[in-house]
């Protein structure tokens, strides 16, 4: 069972982030200055058309202040990171007591990485630190990745948790896997509106996917905890 001094940083912590997360992004797609890759002149944000990231630059493609946006977008992965990072440390206690030590502990250092990880995407806008953006931008799916799938074993090996919940981490985890192989095999955003739009929908996807994922574990940890 997990005490409720640590039950906090994974039920209603995580839930008020997630709102906090969407509102801000929200604010920033509405603050955004306007222009896509191969739009300068667009207004406005284009669901379709800009990468989450794009709300982070302290230009836009307009190339326009673009501060409002910069501040919420930068702020809302501030936030996440932070509770990624409270989340890893306190869900291993979970399993105190159990097998799979080592995997509980791969799992959690890679959870950590991965929250520093969206914390250093959002300290460096695009088009300002690029090749430091796309580092943390490429290691924060990695580390996901790792530390969902140690997570997913000990989840359904142990007696702790329902099956449907490490069936919801191994979802998470291999759409986390399919978005890397996208992103690194699949056409490049520069090559055309049509190579962007795919990308960037497929970014938004496993995003949404990552908030269901999120909010399902909480519901698991809700149940189990004194």
């Amino acid at each position: 069972m997990i005490k409720n001094k640590n039950s906090i940083w994974l039920v209603e912590i995580p839930r008020l982030c997630l709102i906090i997360f969407f509102v801000y992004q929200v604010i920033a797609m509405l603050t955004y200055s306007g222009g896509t890759l191969f739009n300068n002149g667009n207004l406005g944000y284009s669901f379709t058309r800009n990468f989450l990231s794009d709300l982070g630059r302290y230009a836009s493609f307009s190339m326009e202040n673009n501060f409002f946006s910069c501040l919420f977008f930068n702020m809302s992965l501030i936030l996440a990171g932070g509770l990624f990072i409270m989340f890893y440390i306190n869900v291993r206690y979970i399993f105190v007591g159990y097998k799979y030590t080592y995997i509980l502990f791969f799992g959690t250092v890679f959870g950590i990485l991965g929250g520093i990880s969206l914390i250093g995407v959002g300290l460096t806008p695009s088009d300002l630190y690029l090749s430091l953006h796309d580092f943390f931008a490429k290691w924060l799916f990695r580390c996901f990745f790792i530390a969902s799938i140690c997570y997913s074993l000990v989840i359904y090996y142990s007696d702790i948790f329902d099956t449907k919940y490490a069936l919801s981490y191994i979802l998470f985890a291999f759409s986390i896997l399919f978005y890397i192989v996208i992103s690194e095999f699949g056409p490049s955003p520069t090559e055309s509106e049509l190579s962007l739009t795919f990308q960037v929908v497929a970014q938004k996807i496993i995003l949404i996917i990552m908030f269901i994922s999120i909010y399902i574990q909480t519901w698991g940890i809700e149940k189990i905890r004194e």
